[in-house]
């Protein structure tokens, strides 16, 4: 066990001695999320450290990524490049959260990369909702979500994963975008949702968490 657990940490350290300084650009990382992914023990080995550094994240996003409170995202099977982009803003200011903001800052880019790749990995577990979806919620999907998150809800590199995200989450998010709220005001949402009212935003929302 000591052995593999060693061999496991040599393919970690060597796996990023040729990029692992501090200076790392945001595309050399995902250039070197890329290469990652597409090598099984690489990943492995990237995996484990995730899960080790991603302890932080766990009172709040879960072991597995499923959030324990409604109002928190799943990580789980989240897009990685997504997930990564997302702590870079945290990190750099862009998007601001108390917790996050800070934790993202404390974290090197390749304890980031890891993270990433381990909750993306995790099986997500969509919550169970007490409302159905509605007609009116495939409808504003279909018209206006599924060019950027797609048919299914699971997004891509540059979209993340919205469906089975708990609905008090995806509520107050989809509110964020429509109040102006300060923090997403780049977001490419605050202008496809303006002409959405309160209620299709409602509904949209319930539709979005019940998609597998």
């Amino acid at each position: 066990m000591i052995m593999k657990h060693n061999i496991l940490l040599v393919v970690f350290l060597s796996l990023f001695s040729a990029t692992a300084s501090a200076d790392a650009s945001v595309d050399d990382l995902l250039r070197k999320m890329k290469g990652i992914q597409t090598n099984p023990v690489e990943l492995k080995a990237v995996i484990a450290q995730g899960e080790e550094r991603g302890r932080l994240c766990f009172s709040c996003h879960g072991r597995d990524g499923n959030s324990k409170r409604d109002y928190i995202p799943n990580l789980a099977s989240q897009n990685a490049e997504y997930l990564f982009t997302q702590f870079e803003h945290f990190a750099d200011g862009t998007r601001k959260d108390y917790v996050m903001s800070k934790l993202a800052k404390q974290l090197t880019g390749e304890e980031r990369v890891a993270i990433a790749l381990y909750f993306a990995n995790r099986q997500v577990t969509p919550r169970e909702s007490k409302v159905a979806a509605s007609a009116d919620g495939k409808r504003i999907y279909d018209s206006t979500c599924f060019v950027c998150h797609g048919a299914s809800g699971h997004g891509n590199d540059q979209y993340p994963r919205i469906a089975g995200q708990p609905l008090e989450f995806l509520s107050n998010t989809l509110k964020s975008f429509k109040n102006n709220d300060p923090d997403r005001k780049n977001s490419p949402m605050v202008a496809v949702i303006k002409n959405l009212s309160e209620t299709d935003l409602q509904n949209v929302a319930t539709y979005i968490t019940n998609m597998p």
